[in-house]
């Protein structure tokens, strides 16, 4: 259910950053990948929040706040803590729980979900690039400090996990398997980024 409410979250997260970033004159082929990857979480949204449901979850509904076009600075910090950091971890995760979930129904819908999130990370690292031409080196400073800051959350969140077995059934990743996969993905990516 948690997973559900994020994905509808991220429809609408992946809209208000492509009016925003049009509005800062952002090439129209990434704002034309930007709707893509909102299409997608619209169906991952529904495919999730199914299996939640039929598994006796209630869905909560998602509250949008609108808020005011920010500036490249702002768009740049957000982009590398929630689509360079989160998403591409978040697309780690779904690629574990393709390989391990229980149920083969299961690995199914997680092998989609993963092959999309992938590209949602691909497409932060994108924007990234075009967001970090924008700035000065103060600025990028900021967004390198933006990154090690958000690692170093997911580190903190990954070490607190319980090892649940409903959740293993998910095949979501155990702590260790977790922290294993996170720092693989620090040294290979994060701490090799600009």
């Amino acid at each position: 259910a948690r997973a559900a409410h994020d994905e509808a979250a991220s429809v609408h997260a992946f809209l208000a950053l492509a009016d925003e970033l049009a509005f800062h004159g952002a090439p129209a082929e990434l704002l034309a990948r930007i709707h893509l990857a909102a299409a997608d979480e619209r169906r991952h949204a529904a495919l999730v929040g199914e299996l939640a449901q039929r598994h006796g979850a209630i869905l909560a509904s998602v509250t949008i706040t609108p808020t005011p076009i920010r500036d490249l600075l702002a768009l740049a910090v957000e982009n590398m803590v929630e689509g360079c950091v989160r998403e591409t971890w978040a697309a780690l995760e779904a690629a574990h729980q393709a390989a391990h979930a229980r149920t083969s129904a299961l690995r199914e819908h997680y092998t989609g979900i993963a092959t999309d999130e992938a590209q949602h990370a691909e497409l932060a690292w994108s924007i990234h690039t075009w967001l970090i031409g924008q700035l000065n080196a103060a600025e990028q400073a900021m967004v390198a400090a933006a990154r090690r800051a958000a690692v170093r959350q997911l580190q903190t969140s990954l070490a607190a996990l319980a090892d649940e077995p409903e959740l293993l059934a998910l095949g979501l990743p155990g702590r260790n398997t977790a922290l294993h996969l996170l720092a693989g993905l620090d040294a290979a990516l994060w701490s090799q980024a600009a």
